[in-house]
């Protein structure tokens, strides 16, 4: 049997694989021009993603967490070439993330895959499993001939804990939790080294959703992957993440390790998403629950974004943005942009 060839000179466990540095990503809504004309409007441009900076380490899972709209499945798209970044820039292996549209950039798409939030959506429903699992390995001639293909889907099938003789039935024929399995199948077929999910269990039951984490911790585990986890879930991202991004309208507003995250979060925002979570241990901590409506993102905040629904606020956060640094606390290590963190306020 002809094996599928392993990506060569893997970094080493703990380097820098993933680097973000001012990503960006712009969409023009504006109306038609002979409206805009009539009606002497400008342009509208969203700023979907505005200025986002993080690394991921080999054999990290890395987080992003907000509410809907904040960006961070647009962060998804811009990582895996889907989006092409409006301004910063996405090193992948020390490489220009732009390469990946160029024949050069082949050994780094094979290196990086997706995990959608739809399992059926994202499954060709006219194909046959054994199809869909091998598409990967055939859209990069990666093996010589069907019976190596069709031994190596055997072998995928079986790694997420499916059976070989699903491979001849559809994707309708399968349970949700069934076809996430698949897609991760699908996804594993190249031998990546770094997995984009984005949301891969918020279709799913609960219990089923236990299932699908704790198989991709296993495959973690297994096959030294790398995570970046879209989830607006807090309890999901407590299971599996090592760092825990926070977003809210386009940008990152506090990155920590997950347990320095939950056990001593830094930013306003930060804490009124975990003191929504309900409390099960009934310690009787204050819970305050997430307050306001996420504004226009169309029609931003001055300054700090999060200046109307923050209880900290002053003429500062309404007059000037503030920049993320680092923090040294009882509770670990953060990176927050808050001028009341900034100056001791909070």
């Amino acid at each position: 049997m002809n094996a599928v060839p392993k990506p060569d000179s893997a970094p080493a466990a703990g380097a820098v694989i993933v680097r973000a540095e001012g990503l960006a990503r712009y969409f023009d809504v504006s109306p038609p021009w002979l409206d805009r004309v009539l009606e002497g409007k400008g342009r509208q441009i969203l700023r979907a993603v505005d200025g986002v900076s993080f690394e991921i380490r080999r054999g990290e899972t890395l987080a992003l967490v907000g509410e809907s709209g904040c960006g961070k499945s647009t962060v998804a798209r811009l990582l895996v070439g889907l989006y092409a970044p409006s301004a910063g820039r996405v090193e992948f292996f020390g490489r220009d993330l732009r390469q990946l549209n160029t024949p050069a950039g082949r050994p780094l798409r094979q290196k990086l895959q997706m995990i959608f939030q739809d399992p059926y959506a994202s499954l060709n429903p006219r194909w046959r499993v054994a199809d869909i699992v091998a598409e990967p390995l055939r859209a990069h001639r990666l093996l010589a001939d069907e019976r190596a293909v069709a031994a190596r889907v055997d072998e995928l099938l079986t790694l997420v804990r499916l059976a070989p003789a699903d491979k001849e039935k559809y994707p309708h024929q399968f349970s949700g939790g069934q076809r996430q399995r698949i897609s991760i199948a699908r996804a594993l077929a190249t031998h990546p080294e770094f997995l984009v999910c984005d949301e891969p269990t918020s279709a799913l039951d609960v219990s089923v959703q236990a299932q699908v984490l704790n198989l991709m911790k296993d495959l973690q585990r297994e096959l030294g992957l790398t995570y970046l986890f879209i989830s607006h879930n807090l309890a999901v991202v407590h299971h599996i993440s090592d760092r825990v991004g926070v977003m809210y309208l386009g940008r990152i507003v506090e990155l920590a390790p997950k347990r320095t995250l939950f056990a001593a979060p830094r930013h306003p925002y930060t804490r009124m998403l975990l003191d929504a979570i309900p409390d099960l241990q009934m310690s009787g901590r204050a819970r305050t629950p997430v307050a306001g409506e996420v504004p226009n993102p169309l029609d931003p905040p001055s300054g700090c974004t999060f200046h109307p629904r923050c209880p900290h606020a002053d003429e500062r956060c309404r007059r000037e943005a503030p920049s993320i640094r680092l923090y040294r606390h009882a509770g670990g290590t953060s990176e927050v942009a808050c001028h009341a963190v900034e100056e001791g306020r909070l």
